[in-house]
Order: structure tokens, then C-alpha cells, then sequence
């Protein structure tokens, strides 16, 4: 039997795909919506006709036995609904954004192979671009939590910003370093940092910033671009809490928008009202073969020793005075939104 048009592109309908996820929306009911568009739209085209029903009857007349053939009411779209149900399309994601952040989102849809944990497991770096507002604070460190603090940000201008965001990047690079497992004064170690960026495998430790630079300033507002693995929400709220911190003024993130993720940006994302079922297939088909060119596979090499070990076999004292931005370390009044931690005083005083 033929198959329809809807069953064909259905089976085509497989693979890793690059969406847009809005602002203010939680990532099952955006997943909700995408897979009540697919429905709706497999269900206007053209479906598969219901099946026959075939019956053995005997003749009242001549007493023998006829198969008749029939339509089976029991498969009609009266009687089932209709064909494509928002369950029949599978959406798993990885790197998902929390409600507050939009931007670029990686699913996989109706895909049974490990491409997409394989991409996971390369730790693609993730570049996100941020808006924050000087002058207030909340308690929930974005813009949709309640006012805990103001103050005044006429003092802060863009040189002071830059040097705050170049000492917080050169915190987390040392940090990188030590939860990489892998120590700078070693041979393995510069023959792994000429090869490229040291990224850890386990997905528990705490977020390393790659990149952090100021994009725009205009006050009170400010964007800030940054790569980092790990990340949670809360921890890129966290750094532009830090900033503030460091510029002696209160701060909070307006928005939160993830722009790369590897190879991917966000041109190769489709926002809801773009998606169909051919626009679909076709972003699948794109983001294949960028897959294909790109190495996504988990290259990270490891060792067994950790950098205190490493430094005391050369001899050398451990840097145990870097900073560990974040491991959500330090406890934050929800009054007053200060860090209780004393000793991270304002580097910046001229």
C-alpha cells in the first residue's frame, strides 16, 4: 500500500535541530507548543485513509460463504481523533535554558542515536550575551524580582567595567586550571594548552568563564559577552553581581540571551512561528552537516593527579589563593543582596 505524504515526511522528521527559545517561558511548555504546531500541522495533510475491515458472512439464500470487505469505522479519524498526537513527537534537549534566559536550544527530535550526548560530552563552549542595569538590586538578581537595594552608579564609566570583567576572567582562568586536573608547570600541561582550551568532563563542576568582555556601555545599562561550560542561570546572574560588587554600585541582569553553543549560533535557529514540518527537516539537515565538518567529540585529555600534587612533585607551592567564582560560595542576604564575604574588596578604587 502507498504511503501518504504525512508518513513520508514524518520518517524524515528525525535528528538535531536549533530552536529559539523565548524569555519568561519554561522549557516543557515551549517544548509543549512546538509539539502541538507538529500535531496540527501532520493532521491537514494528507493522512492515511482508515483500513478495511474484512468479514467472512454466509448468503441467507444460497448458504454459502462471501468475504465482503468494508471500511473499518473503529480507525476513522471519528472514532480514534486525530492521527499525529503531540506525544507522537519526541523532543529531548541538552544544555537547557531556564525560564528567565531565551536563545539558542539544541533538541533532538524523534532520535534514537547518541549524537546528541556525544555533543554533551564535548563541552562545546557556550557564549552568552548579557544584559545587566546598575543602580538596583533584587532578590532575585534579574529584572523580574522585587527591589532590595538601590544606589548610585555615577562614578562607575566603561574603562572601570572593562577592568573589572579582565579580573574576573583572569580568576576563573586560574581556577581552570586546577579543575582541569591538570597543573601549568608541567610539559603535558603547555603541550594541552597549545592545543586548545582545557575543559573537564564532569558536568558537576562548577562553571569556568573563558571569556568575559564588555560589549556595550551606556549607563546605567551594560552588555557583557561571555564563554563559559557549566553555567546554570544563577551563576551568570552571579557575575554580574560580582561586577557590581567590584564597581561599588548594585547590578542586576535585564536579560540573559544564548547566542552559540559550539559550532552552532543563532542564525541557525528557528523561532515558533517559523516552525513547520519542512522548515524542520530542513534545519536537520543544516545542522547534519555542520555536525559532520565540526569536531564535536570529547578530545579532553586528563590526568590522575591533581594540581597540588603536580605543584609538590616540582617543588613549587600550590596557588591556593585563587578564586573560585563559582561554586554559589558565598551566602547572600535577601534583604540586602551584600555578599557576606569580606574578603573580596573592591580592586578597583580609582
Amino acid at each position: 500500500m502507498l504511503r501518504s505524504p504525512a508518513e513520508l515526511l514524518y520518517d524524515k522528521l528525525s535528528g538535531i535541530a536549533c530552536l529559539f527559545k523565548p524569555a519568561d517561558m519554561k522549557m516543557q511548555h515551549f517544548f509543549t507548543i512546538i509539539q502541538e504546531r507538529l500535531a496540527s500541522a501532520f493532521n491537514q495533510m494528507s493522512c492515511r485513509p482508515p483500513m478495511n475491515r474484512v468479514d467472512i458472512i454466509r448468503d441467507s439464500q444460497t448458504g454459502k460463504e462471501m468475504v465482503v470487505s468494508s471500511v473499518d469505522l473503529s480507525d476513522t479519524i471519528q472514532a480514534l481523533g486525530p492521527r499525529y498526537q503531540p506525544e507522537d513527537f519526541d523532543i529531548q534537549s541538552i544544555f537547557p535554558l531556564e525560564p528567565f534566559s531565551s536563545g539558542l536550544q539544541i533538541v533532538s527530535i524523534n532520535d534514537e542515536s547518541k549524537c546528541l550526548d556525544q555533543i554533551k560530552d564535548g563541552q562545546p563552549l557556550r557564549c552568552y550575551h548579557i544584559q545587566g542595569k546598575m543602580g538596583e538590586s533584587t532578590n532575585t538578581l534579574d529584572a523580574n524580582g522585587v527591589i532590595v537595594e538601590k544606589s548610585t552608579y555615577k562614578h562607575v564609566n566603561r574603562s572601570k567595567t572593562e577592568r573589572v570583567c579582565a579580573l574576573i576572567q583572569s580568576s576563573f582562568q586560574a581556577s581552570m586550571f586546577k579543575m582541569s586536573g591538570i597543573s601549568p608547570f608541567t610539559q603535558a600541561g603547555f603541550e594541552l594548552a597549545k592545543a586548545g582550551l582545557w575543559k573537564p568532563r564532569d558536568h558537576t563542576l562548577p562553571p569556568i568563564v573563558y571569556g568575559l568582555k564588555l560589549l556595550n556601555f551606556k549607563a546605567p545599562f551594560f552588555d557583557i559577552e561571555m564563554y563559559v561550560i557549566n553555567e546554570q542561570e544563577i551563576h551568570l546572574k552571579e557575575v554580574i553581581l560580582d561586577i557590581g560588587i567590584r564597581l561599588r554600585t548594585s547590578t542586576l541582569s535585564e536579560s540573559i540571551r544564548r547566542t552559540n553553543i559550539g559550532p552552532f549560533n543563532i542564525q541557525h535557529c528557528l523561532v515558533i512561528d517559523e516552525i513547520t514540518p519542512d522548515s524542520l527537516v530542513n534545519n536537520i539537515n543544516t545542522i547534519e552537516t555542520i555536525i559532520e565538518k565540526s569536531n564535536l567529540l570529547d578530545k579532553t585529555v586528563l590526568v590522575n593527579k591533581t594540581h597540588i600534587e603536580e605543584t609538590k612533585l616540582l617543588g613549587k607551592q600550590s596557588d591556593e589563593s585563587s578564586i573560585d567564582l563559582y561554586k554559589t560560595k558565598r551566602p547572600i542576604h535577601q534583604q540586602s543582596q551584600i555578599y557576606t564575604n569580606e574578603d573580596e574588596n573592591n580592586n578597583i578604587n580609582k
